[in-house]
């Protein structure tokens, strides 16, 4: 008796990774074919055909119709493709004084974004207060059923325990290690924590696929007024270093802060089209505004941000030699402005490492670019989902 038990728990375990097997490459491939389904897993295309069905069932795989045939003729192919609308995910980008909240479909793409000024918050119930009604908000703004969220990934600038849901340092509390999953637990849906420039790379991963390069770093720029700071996020050969105690990429460098930029091109403001007008606010300067002008062609405004560019450059040139990646992905704000931030980062890493290893590197930006973090929170979720799992021999 106790044998056919175990012949039925494995049965139904190898079902259960042939269906998750299917799912992924349908996942990966956006649309294909199911008779490509079959000659890549090597099952039957009976049982291909069976866990289609299952999957139809399920609501998480739509038929999206026939192919061409093939040069010799034959059957045109039945073609398959992820249901967008089976499943939702959430994702949170929490700053001082603000969050960025998206929403992503079963298929990764932006579906809602927002952000939202909130108070200094000084207890953790505090803030978990504030993520909740973040979270309600995505929810009602998008009409969202609870059966229907696959989950909330959550990001944070500082040092996170992902494994525990514990922060064990941020810059949102002076507090340390706590852990901020039981606040959340009013929720049916799993929810999970992540460091922002790991949740970076990690949606970077998952928006390219089987595109994405094995080595590479994120590099997330956050720069203004009064704030300054810079997050790595670190790929080797396809997955994310975190590093023993989750402190990998954690440089904690000086840089200064937009305040302390401008003072130094004050002098130059009425060359500029636009920060010409702001000689007698200089304080009412932020970010944004200095990107808008960059892009209206202030050229004081486009030297700022080539000089940003440069104090990049030099911080992130010794992570480059050392670690020696394919590409950087470059993020934040300041990353709208790709040509000049590109050029200029570009410049300062060619002058501080070989040439062998600048040669190599691409340097790009993410599109998402101020909500870069959150859709790499929300993709979290969903690689978690998708993720194939892991047979013990």
């Amino acid at each position: 008796m106790r044998s056919k038990k175990l012949i039925s728990f494995h049965a139904r375990v190898v079902k259960d990774i042939n269906e998750q097997l299917v799912l992924k490459l349908i996942q990966e491939n956006e649309i294909i074919a199911s008779s490509d389904l079959a000659k890549i897993t090597g099952m039957r295309p009976s049982t291909i055909f069976n866990i289609l069905k299952e999957l139809s069932a399920k609501s998480f795989v739509l038929f999206y119709g026939k192919g061409d045939s093939t040069s010799k003729g034959g059957k045109k192919p039945y073609m398959w493709t992820l249901n967008k609308d089976a499943a939702y995910v959430i994702g949170l980008d929490i700053e001082v004084g603000e969050m960025s909240l998206v929403v992503l479909n079963f298929k990764g793409e932006l579906i809602y974004k927002r952000n939202i000024k909130i108070d200094t918050v000084n207890t953790v119930d505090e803030l978990a207060d504030g993520i909740i009604t973040a979270i309600n908000l995505a929810i009602d703004d998008n009409k969202l059923e609870h059966s229907k969220i696959l989950g909330v990934g959550i990001a944070f600038a500082g040092i996170v325990d992902c494994r525990r849901g514990v922060v064990v340092m941020s810059s949102i509390l002076p507090d340390l290690n706590f852990n901020l999953l039981e606040k959340l637990n009013v929720f049916p849906f799993k929810i999970l924590l992540e460091n922002n420039a790991n949740a970076v790379a990690v949606g970077y991963k998952w928006k390219n696929n089987v595109k994405a390069r094995k080595n590479y770093l994120t590099i997330l720029i956050e720069i203004d007024k009064h704030v300054s700071g810079l997050g790595i996020g670190i790929v080797i050969n396809g997955e994310l270093y975190r590093g023993s105690s989750y402190c990998a990429g954690e440089l904690y460098p000086h840089l200064p802060t937009l305040k302390e930029i401008l003072a130094s091109y004050r002098s130059r403001f009425p060359e500029g089209k636009i920060l010409k007008n702001y000689m007698n606010s200089f304080d009412s300067i932020d970010i944004e505004l200095v990107l808008q002008a960059a892009k209206e062609g202030d050229e004081i405004a486009r030297l700022i941000f080539s000089k940003i560019g440069s104090i990049v450059g030099q911080t992130i040139a010794p992570a480059v030699s050392l670690l020696n990646p394919d590409m950087l992905i470059l993020t934040g704000v300041v990353s709208e402005l790709e040509e000049i931030i590109v050029d200029s980062v570009r410049k300062e890493i060619e002058m501080r490492v070989i040439s062998i290893t600048s040669n190599a590197l691409d340097i790009v930006v993410d599109r998402y670019h101020q909500f870069s973090v959150a859709v790499g929170a929300a993709s979290l979720v969903l690689e978690n989902f998708f993720k194939l799992p892991v047979v013990k021999q």
